[in-house]
């Protein structure tokens, strides 16, 4: 499992388009079946679990875990293969 930790990014713009770019990523870097967990900090990230899983679903990442704990989050997403829509 990939371990990607941004509970002290910087980051000047918007955290949701930080967290977009992170699971695009993740998209990329992962193999179907491969997992990665996120760690982040609620102050920066202040999105409950359902955005966490609407937003995995778009880069083909199924949220396993949401844990929210003393101003810190940890999200592990496993890569499903990506649906043939057309």
């Amino acid at each position: 499992m990939i371990v990607e930790d941004h509970r002290n990014i910087s980051c000047g713009g918007d955290p949701f388009n930080y967290l977009k770019s992170v699971l695009k990523g993740l998209q990329f870097s992962l193999e179907d079946g491969q997992e990665a967990q996120i760690l982040l900090m609620q102050d920066k990230f202040p999105y409950e679990k359902r955005l966490f899983e609407s937003v995995g679903e778009v880069y083909n990442l199924m949220l396993l875990s949401y844990l929210a704990s003393s101003g810190e989050i940890s999200v592990t997403y496993r890569k499903v293969p990506k649906i043939d829509r057309s």
